[in-house]
């Protein structure tokens, strides 16, 4: 392995790393005095949760390479729904919600999908299936 591609890969696991402990952070506060117009967005909360997962899955997939990708989609979606069960028991104003679990699901199984063409898309490589 090149030193180049070894350092590359663990500057996305820092990032992943870094991601994963953002979310939870985010996850596990509460957001009552967020500005009004954040507010108003319709499903705000669902394309947070869509976006935060796939670029949970693209971060450990480029931070990992050598691990088998499934494995990464399988962790995301368990994560998520542990997240969403540590809101219930930890949190006294947050509350499970399925469909924060499936927005979180559906992330994760496009970024799982897409990863080839969002790493051909940053990295300029060729598309390996």
């Amino acid at each position: 392995m090149k030193i180049t591609q070894l350092l590359s890969e663990l500057k996305f696991v820092f990032l992943a790393v870094a991601w994963t402990v953002l979310i939870t952070a985010l996850s596990l506060i509460s957001f009552e005095r967020a500005p009004s117009f954040v507010l108003q967005l319709p499903f705000k909360d669902k394309m947070v949760h869509f976006i935060f997962y796939f670029v949970f899955v693209v971060l450990w997939c480029l931070g990992l390479q050598k691990t088998d990708k499934i494995k990464i989609l399988l962790i995301a979606v368990v994560y998520g729904i542990i997240i969403e069960v540590l809101q219930c028991v930890l949190t006294e104003n947050r509350t499970a919600d399925f469909y924060d679990v499936l927005a979180n699901s559906l992330g994760a199984f496009l970024a799982f999908f897409a990863f080839p063409y969002v790493k051909r898309i940053f990295f300029k490589t060729e598309i390996k299936n």
